[in-house]
């Protein structure tokens, strides 16, 4: 059995790192890139929405800190979406530190 949101989380940290790697000077949040990537991970088909909450209980019993997603009406698929977001945020913004820590310790060796 496949774990999608794990599946989703290592996409996001896929794409931060290419983003990284394209733009090796500059800061993600400056631009809204890491906003991008993550709303653009966020599966929006009702179904892909309930299998990931059917994995973890905690994306349809938790009360997302954006309000519910789409149109902004509290249905179960728009608490999941939301928590999907704000969860693979919290991955992208792991990964983005982790990214920061890299590059300051190659410039301290360099």
């Amino acid at each position: 059995m496949t774990n999608k949101l794990y599946d989703l989380e290592q996409e996001v940290r896929k794409a931060i790192r290419e983003w990284a790697e394209a733009h090796p000077d500059n800061d993600i949040d400056y631009d809204g890139s890491l906003h991008e990537i993550v709303d653009g991970a966020v599966p929006i088909y009702t179904g892909d929405l309930m299998e990931l909450a059917a994995e973890n209980i905690n994306l349809a019993t938790d009360m997302p800190e954006l309000g519910p997603a789409f149109d902004g009406s509290p249905t179960p698929v728009n608490i999941v979406a939301s928590n999907v977001y704000e969860h693979l945020s919290n991955i992208a913004w792991e990964e983005w530190q982790t990214i920061e820590a890299e590059r300051e310790e190659a410039e301290a060796v360099n």
